[in-house]
């Protein structure tokens, strides 16, 4: 990354998606931290009204120890930003003038000049690979990557982390590639208590592309037992919807896909990735 993409700005205020998970967070602290190190001065922020899914949650507790600025909608214009984990505007600051650069591993929006990508299983271990010999990251710093390799790979089992190459990364950081203590300590299923709140709003994100604009959700479950009902909720969707149960008792994925009219259904046998494995395959199939 060449920091003088940042010269000249008062200010880069740093930011994840909205309803940040814990790679969001760290990324954006992270971020921060190395920008300021290097002279630039650098915020990462969480916006107001937003939450931290439970699991994410408990690995922030374990593993940070400040907090971000807290900003209002109102508070965007005129602000510059570097985007982290996400390069799609409507994720988090809605225009893309207010973006000057973004550091993600989903797919490219084709919004963002200023993009580095990378197909690491979370964006936080790719700054830490990206950076390692440019900035000396403290233990604590590399155990809140570390936690975040944790939730964006679901404790190694997502088909986005590829044992070789994430793994490589995480022995970097100097932890076990054993996961399944973290995973008995912090996977928190879906809170399926009110199930129409937990299927309209678990894990959803905005997509716009030139083709379609859409939503997409995701249940983290260890069973199937209201299957039937999301894949309901999904096909009387008013609008576009990606709609993605994940069963880790199995695993196994079921991803239900409402476009225009019509209901299109998947089945992975694996806990399958939205971001590097169902939701190429949706942009591919449907967006010629």
């Amino acid at each position: 990354m060449d920091f003088e993409i940042f010269k000249g700005i008062d200010t880069v205020y740093i930011t994840g998606h909205r309803n940040p998970d814990a790679d969001s967070i760290v990324s954006a602290k992270i971020m921060s931290d190395i920008l300021n190190d290097n002279g630039i001065k650098a915020q990462w922020v969480f916006f107001k009204g937003d939450t931290v899914d439970p699991s994410s949650r408990m690995l922030l507790e374990e593993s940070f120890d400040s907090t971000p600025q807290v900003i209002t909608e109102a508070e965007l214009e005129g602000r510059k930003f570097l985007l982290v984990d996400h390069n799609d505007v409507l994720q988090s600051v809605g225009k893309v003038e207010r973006a000057i650069a973004a550091i993600d591993h989903h797919s490219a929006s084709g919004q963002i000049e200023h993009l580095w990508l990378s197909d690491y299983c979370c964006t936080a271990l790719y700054i830490y690979m990206m950076f390692r010999d440019r900035y000396n990251f403290s233990a604590i710093q590399k155990k809140q990557i570390f936690y975040a390799v944790l939730g964006d790979s679901v404790f190694g089992r997502s088909s986005r982390y590829k044992p070789q190459k994430d793994g490589d990364g995480v022995k970097a950081l100097g932890y076990t590639t054993d996961y399944d203590e973290y995973f008995r300590k912090f996977f928190v299923p879906t809170d399926l208590s009110d199930p129409h709140k937990a299927f309209s709003e678990n894990g959803v994100k905005n997509y716009k592309y030139d083709w379609a604009s859409m939503k997409s959700g995701y249940i983290e479950a260890m069973d199937t037992a209201l299957l039937a009902e999301y894949k309901e909720f999904v096909q009387n969707y008013d609008g576009n919807f990606l709609g993605i149960w994940l069963d880790y008792s199995v695993p196994e994925t079921y991803a239900f896909f409402k476009f225009g009219d019509k209901l299109y259904e998947y089945r992975y046998g694996c806990v399958a990735s939205r971001a590097a494995l169902i939701m190429p395959y949706i942009i591919e199939t449907f967006g010629k």
